[in-house]
């Protein structure tokens, strides 16, 4: 099975500049990497935080989100042909609306000393500000939570009754599950306690336990688990802007094998290995870390000999093993500042110019995969399927199936398909199965294929004989 991400981040779209543009322009390069690279199309996007650039007042601030929100429904209709169960949205630091959290605080009540032991001590509701060099404290909690109810109204209306963002996102996380690319995507916000005073991206353990029991039941399915939030995990001396990496171990211990976030505006692809005191088993060592750079921010957030960025990462999964490439796309334009970015393939030092990257997930026996194709099927309802699904496993363990196969094959209403898959028939219920097929489909090269058929009359039969002179009749 091979599909795409598409993982952009740090939409940063400043004042001057059109989203129109930006969508034009990563519609002219998915149709060239599509037809002269062979990039797959993506299958899902990622949108790993910083929707909007933020500003001063709640009316801009719904403006920002109402404008990105009809870019997203363009990526969405021609990326997913509208899916927007496959679109994947996270919020970032500029998602955070400051205004409430300065309505929120007021200067700190309690002497210089006293704040300082509690601050040190990790009290929650006491900020420092450098530029009046004093504390804050947060007096209405109510206010000081609200900072997300703008990304959360928008949120909501975008996906309007598809999906809802959870009412305590700082200690519940939510999963999106795909059975069809057997694929986990556990979604985070990083910004717990961020704000105006406060930069440092966080992720709290409520948050990560309260999606652990379905990225454990993906795990053992043999699903790929992939983590989406805002922050980075390192930094330079003196910044405070990233998230502990020591997050990035609980992410290990609940089975997630791949991360995406942005926030530092350029990519990066790392790997994390976990501490071997507390390692599980060997298959949950490793995490794949990708940033995405900002898609459309200017020369003010860009690093130094940095451009524009964004991701399509490739994945062929199939049962034990992923196998990543990542293709990182560049704006070229030499402005940049420009209003029309020109996208290309990175040039990297290897031949591919894209990145590999082997990621090993659970392997299920034959049994647990007869389990999850039945299962599925009750699901499903879907027959035809399972009916691919047991040839496929046959394929590729080289065992005989087809006892279960004609278990699914009976349920089919495709009558071709039923009458084509039956084969040679060695048993009444073969006979049988063909016979009604072919009668149900009305295909008189079917009628007179089993009329010749002799291994059918060997079966000496009652009432295959009689099916067979029904048969007969309605073909006069």
């Amino acid at each position: 099975m091979k599909y795409s991400i598409l993982h952009i981040s740090d939409i940063h779209k400043a004042p001057g500049v059109e989203y129109a543009s930006l969508f034009q322009s990563m519609r002219r390069d998915f149709e060239y990497y599509t037809e002269n690279e062979c990039i797959l199309a993506p299958s899902f996007v990622v949108v790993s935080g910083d929707l909007i650039q933020g500003a001063y007042t709640d009316d801009e601030i719904r403006q920002q989100y109402d404008n990105v929100a009809l870019f997203l429904s363009d990526i969405c209709h021609f990326f997913l042909k509208g899916d927007r169960k496959r679109l994947i949205i996270v919020p970032g630091n500029h998602d955070v609306n400051r205004n409430a959290t300065m309505a929120s605080m007021i200067p700190a009540t309690q002497k210089y000393e006293c704040c300082l032991h509690s601050f040190f001590s990790g009290a929650t509701d006491l900020r420092w500000n450098w530029k009046d060099c004093q504390f804050y404290e947060i007096m209405d909690p109510a206010i000081y939570n609200s900072r997300f109810s703008q990304f959360v109204e928008f949120y909501n209306k975008f996906y309007d009754g598809i999906r809802q963002y959870p009412n305590n996102p700082e200690e519940k996380a939510f999963v999106v599950i795909d059975n069809i690319y057997e694929i986990c995507f556990s979604c985070f916000n990083s910004c717990h306690r961020l704000d105006h005073l406060c930069d440092t991206g966080s992720i709290t353990e409520e948050a990560l336990n309260s999606v652990c029991k379905e990225l454990t039941d993906c795990y053992n399915a043999g699903y790929l688990n992939i983590a989406v939030w805002h922050h980075h995990f390192y930094g330079r001396p003196m910044e405070t802007n990233y998230i502990d990496r020591a997050f990035l171990n609980n992410l290990l211990s609940c089975n997630i094998q791949m991360g995406l976030y942005g926030h530092q505006h350029y990519t990066q692809v790392a790997e994390e290995y976990s501490d071997l005191l507390l390692q599980k088993d060997k298959l949950t060592q490793r995490l794949l870390l990708i940033s995405s750079g900002t898609l459309f921010g200017g020369e003010k957030v860009l690093s130094p000999n940095c451009r524009r960025q964004y991701n399509i990462i490739e994945i062929e999964k199939g049962n034990g093993y992923a196998a990543v490439d990542i293709n990182i796309r560049e704006d070229f334009n030499p402005n940049r500042n420009n209003k029309i970015p020109h996208w290309r393939l990175k040039p990297l030092s290897n031949s591919t110019n894209k990145i590999h990257y082997d990621i090993r997930l659970r392997e299920l026996s034959i049994n647990d995969i007869l389990l999850k194709i039945d299962r599925e099927c009750k699901i499903s309802g879907d027959f035809h399927q399972a009916c691919e699904a047991i040839k496929l496993l046959q394929q590729k363990t080289g065992k005989d199936f087809t006892p279960i196969f004609k278990l699914y094959l009976k349920e089919v209403k495709d009558y071709d398909y039923v009458f084509k898959n039956v084969g040679k028939v060695t048993s009444i219920e073969d006979a049988v199965l063909k016979i009604v097929a072919a009668q149900q489909a009305g295909n008189s090269n079917y009628i007179q294929e089993i009329i010749a058929d002799r291994d059918i009359y060997k079966l000496n039969d009652s009432n295959v004989n009689s099916l067979l002179t029904t048969l007969k009749n309605s073909n006069i």
